[in-house]
């Protein structure tokens, strides 16, 4: 068990050396800061900028009522950006986490050496985790700021951070179905396609009335209603289900390794 957990500790030192090494670090934040701080940005001045395009001569033929921008349409957009841009960087920039190993021989080596393939899988996602989390986390804080900047208001920032937790349930399941498709696949190409392919599924059958009501992706809009000091219904469940569905998919990727590793 000792020996086990030196490993664990070990491998987990390599990968974040390894993550600050290749900037996947610096990417990442950039991008859920530039989503964030857009985000803020479109919510405020949007209805200007179709106010202004309205009244512009030649402009469009009917009107639109644009109603005043509030401090909560920023969460709104905030999480709508971060779904989109956050959710595909995370999937690009991890796609390769396990597949990398695997088409360099590297985690053959590290396996006769004794590292099983549950320290391998598990050790790899913890570090990618706090990654993704310390990211979202920032990403929040700043758009937190920003919004007070814009609105002169922003929330209460423990609702706000509570938000964030929910759509880092979201994130860190979405993390561990891009770990399952590294592990599966032969090619970059092959996860990066099963990967966001996951993701656009996922989003759809949000739509569906009767499955939409389990589909973790509904813990997007449970993010910007927890931000503006809504409690919104089966939070739990959702959250449940994407604690599941990660739990399931890192099982899998562990399988796949065993199976590999006989």
């Amino acid at each position: 068990m000792k020996q086990s957990g030196n490993n664990w500790a070990a491998f987990a030192a390599k990968e974040f050396m390894e993550s600050m090494r290749n900037k996947r670090v610096l990417v990442l934040f950039c991008v859920f800061v530039i989503a964030t701080i857009m985000g803020v940005a479109l919510a405020r001045f949007l209805g200007a900028i179709l106010a202004a395009l309205m009244s512009a001569e030649g402009g469009a033929p009917f009107t639109i009522e644009v109603p005043p921008a509030v401090w909560q349409d920023s969460y709104a957009q905030i999480y709508s950006s971060l779904t989109e841009m956050g959710m595909i960087a995370v999937i690009m920039l991890f796609m390769g986490a396990i597949l990398r190993e695997k088409n360099t021989g590297t985690i053959d080596l590290m396996m006769a050496k004794g590292l099983t393939p549950t320290v391998f899988v598990l050790a790899k996602y913890a570090v990618a985790a706090a990654i993704v989390l310390t990211a979202l986390f920032t990403a929040i804080l700043i758009g937190f700021g920003y919004t007070l900047v814009l609105f002169e208001h922003a929330g209460n920032i423990g609702d706000v951070l509570l938000g964030a937790v929910a759509f880092g349930s979201y994130m860190l399941m979405m993390l561990a179905i891009t770990f399952l498709w590294s592990a599966v696949a032969n090619s970059t190409a092959i996860a990066a396609v099963l990967g966001l392919g996951s993701f656009f599924v996922i989003s759809l059958l949000n739509l569906v009335p009767v499955v939409g009501r389990f589909m973790p992706a509904g813990l997007a809009s449970h993010s910007v209603a927890l931000s503006v000091g809504n409690g919104p219904e089966r939070l739990i469940v959702h959250i449940a289900v994407a604690v599941g569905v990660a739990v399931v998919c890192l099982w899998g990727a562990v399988m796949v390794l065993r199976r590999r590793e006989g």
